[in-house]
């Protein structure tokens, strides 16, 4: 995080994990400054805390592959997801 304060949210939707279903939040940024490392198929959202705006530093590993992607997306809104904003 270069400025602000977000809300990550992380969920495990990988099939072999021993954290399956799992719903992980960090409040990160200025008062908090941490690195989130997000292995791929966790979906991740992140918000911001108050009204101000968030600055992130976003530094994949590897190059998308848009043939073979090791991430997937869904709706904010998706209830695949028992998280509420």
């Amino acid at each position: 995080m270069v400025k602000g304060n977000a809300k990550v949210v992380l969920y495990d939707m990988r099939t072999k994990s021993k954290t399956k279903g799992q719903i992980d939040e960090f409040s990160i940024g200025d008062k908090n400054p941490v690195l989130i490392k997000i292995p791929s198929m966790v979906v991740h959202a992140i918000t911001p805390i108050d009204n101000d705006p968030v600055y992130l530093i976003n530094c994949p590993t590897e190059v998308y592959n848009y043939d073979n992607p090791d991430e997937c997306r869904l709706p904010i809104n998706t209830d695949k997801i028992k998280y509420k904003w």
